[in-house]
């Protein structure tokens, strides 16, 4: 179903609307916190990686001399 279809000339009750588009705002609510988690757990990985490959980085260089 599509959100348009929820409008006044639905067959729709106003309480099944209500719930319909409730739980719209609610699906809408989770999906941006599980993109946002995504990017911060992307950038956390991100940061790790570059850590570990710095730390590698500089004992390599330190072998060298």
């Amino acid at each position: 179903m599509d959100v348009g279809s929820v409008g006044y000339g639905s067959a729709l009750t106003p309480e099944v609307r209500g719930q319909y588009l409730s739980n719209l705002m609610s699906m809408s609510q989770q999906t941006s916190y599980i993109a946002g988690s995504l990017i911060q757990d992307t950038v956390e990985i991100s940061a790790e990686a570059l850590a570990k490959y710095t730390e590698e980085m500089n004992a390599s260089i330190e072998r060298m001399l």
